[in-house]
C-alpha cells in the first residue's frame, strides 16, 4: 500500500490582492526566514483572488511563481461582493497544515514573526498566536484609525482583553483553526477570528512587533470601509448575544 503523505507542519495563508509584482520579493523574504528558522515542511497559501475587468496581473505572477516551487499553492477566483475576509476564508480553507499562519502580503508585517509566532505556539501551551503593534510607520491617519476601532472593539466586547485586533501575522494550531466559524466576507475578519477566539475559550498568546510603511501603494481603508466596520460591530453584538 502507498505511504499515506503527510500533511505539511506549517501552512503560510498570504493576502496577495493587488500586489503584483511586489508579491515577489515578499515570497523570497518569506522562504528565506522560514529557512532561518529550520523549517522545511511548509507551503506558501498564494491568495491572488481578483476583480473581474481590472488589470491586476498578481493572478499571473503568481501563478508563474508557483510553477516553479511545488511548496507554493496558488489560489485565484474572481470576486464577486467578498473583500479581504472572502479572500481570508478561500486561504484558510485551502490550508493543509498542522499549524497555520494568516499573513498580509503587502510588506508591512515582517516576515521573521511567522516564525516567532510559530515557535511559541510549538510549546503547545496556545490555540492561537497573534502579534500586537507597539510601534507603527504608517502615518497618523491609519494611526488613528486602528486606535479608534481597537476603542469601539472593547466598548462593544468589553470582556475581550485582546489587543490589535487587525494585527498580523495570526497563527492557529489545527484543531483551533478547525473549530473557529469564520464566515465574515468582508474587512471584519480580523474582528471575527479574535470573537471566535473568546468565544471557544481559546488560551492566546499575543506578540509585540513594528509595523511598517508601505512604500509602494496606497492604503485599500476609506470611508466605506470605517463604516463597514462599525455595522458589523453592531451586527456582531447582536450574534454573540444570542449564542451565549
Amino acid at each position: 500500500m502507498p505511504s499515506e503523505i503527510k500533511p505539511p507542519a506549517l501552512s503560510v495563508v498570504i493576502l496577495c490582492y493587488r500586489s503584483e509584482e511586489s508579491i515577489i520579493p515578499f515570497v523570497q523574504e518569506v522562504i528565506e526566514e522560514l529557512g532561518a528558522g529550520n523549517i522545511s515542511n511548509y507551503e506558501l497559501i498564494l491568495v491572488a483572488n481578483y476583480h473581474a475587468g481590472t488589470l491586476d496581473r498578481t493572478p499571473e505572477i503568481v501563478t508563474t511563481l508557483a510553477e516553479s516551487n511545488s511548496k507554493l499553492v496558488p489560489i485565484i477566483y474572481e470576486k464577486n461582493k467578498g473583500m479581504m475576509g472572502w479572500d481570508v476564508c478561500t486561504g484558510l480553507a485551502a490550508a493543509k497544515g498542522d499549524s497555520v499562519a494568516l499573513i498580509d502580503g503587502d510588506g508591512q508585517m515582517p516576515p521573521r514573526d511567522i516564525i516567532r509566532l510559530y515557535k511559541v505556539l510549538q510549546s503547545g501551551e496556545f490555540d492561537l498566536v497573534k502579534t500586537y503593534r507597539t510601534k507603527r510607520l504608517d502615518g497618523f491617519r491609519r494611526k488613528l484609525i486602528s486606535r479608534s476601532y481597537n476603542i469601539l472593539f472593547r466598548i462593544f466586547f468589553p470582556s475581550l482583553s485582546f489587543r490589535d485586533i487587525n494585527s498580523k501575522p495570526k497563527i492557529w494550531a489545527r484543531k483551533a483553526l478547525e473549530m473557529s466559524e469564520l464566515k465574515n466576507t468582508g474587512w471584519f475578519i480580523d474582528g471575527e477570528i479574535m470573537l471566535e477566539a473568546h468565544r471557544l475559550n481559546f488560551s492566546v498568546a499575543e506578540i509585540p512587533t513594528v509595523f511598517h510603511e508601505n512604500e509602494w501603494r496606497a492604503s485599500f481603508v476609506g470611508i466605506s470601509t470605517i463604516f463597514e466596520l462599525i455595522f458589523s460591530l453592531i451586527q456582531h453584538r447582536f450574534i454573540y448575544w444570542f449564542r451565549k
